[in-house]
């Protein structure tokens, strides 16, 4: 049985009108969306606005599969492009799950929560940093050690990427154990 990459796509929101979500971040999300379902891969996202309303988008309008881990308990807080929506009731903290869930991880700006997300996907998921976007996506190399490494120990690898297209390939190289357009095939017996 193989089974499609789960691709978790962290970035910022646009709660806040006086901190807008840069539009540079919004395109790119909703490329990386796009392509990621193309290429067989589920999209999952914070579930919200912003970059990750810009990928749920993208991915939606190519035929994948979003699901939307939310930090509340409504299911209609959900983006109108996640299809399959997920309460958690945890605030904030859901951000660990939204990166657990994930084979590998791409990151699209970013702001706070973002930085959050990202700490905690660097501690065992395969993350691909989208530059370019605005935000901690832009900074990250600069403030790594060795431009890579969130530890001076070095444990862990961060990966970065010019283009949608080059995140996208390089999350789905990164995945492991998944193979991209491929479907879950089972056999039932009674």
């Amino acid at each position: 049985m193989t089974r499609r990459p789960v691709i978790t796509v962290i970035g910022k929101s646009a709660r806040n009108p006086a901190d807008p979500v840069p539009a540079e971040a919004l395109r790119a999300g909703e490329e990386v969306g796009k392509l990621l379902a193309e290429r067989g891969a589920i999209v999952v996202t914070g579930g919200l606005s912003g970059v990750m309303e810009a990928v749920s988008r993208g991915a939606q309008h190519a035929g994948g599969l979003v699901i939307g881990i939310l930090p509340g308990f409504d299911k209609r807080d959900a983006n109108a492009y996640v299809d399959v929506a997920i309460t958690t009731g945890m605030g904030w903290m859901r951000n660990t799950l939204v990166v657990r869930a994930a084979d590998a991880v791409i990151m699209i700006g970013g702001g706070v929560g973002t930085l959050n997300e990202l700490t905690v996907a660097y501690e065992d998921k395969p993350t691909v940093i989208l530059e370019g976007a605005g935000g901690w996506s832009d900074r990250i190399r600069e403030i790594a050690y060795a431009g890579k490494h969130l530890d001076e120990a070095a444990i862990n690898e961060l990966h970065f990427a010019k283009t949608p297209a080059e995140a996208v390939e390089l999350a789905l190289s990164l995945a492991p154990g998944a193979e991209a357009g491929t479907t879950i095939e089972r056999e039932f017996r009674s």
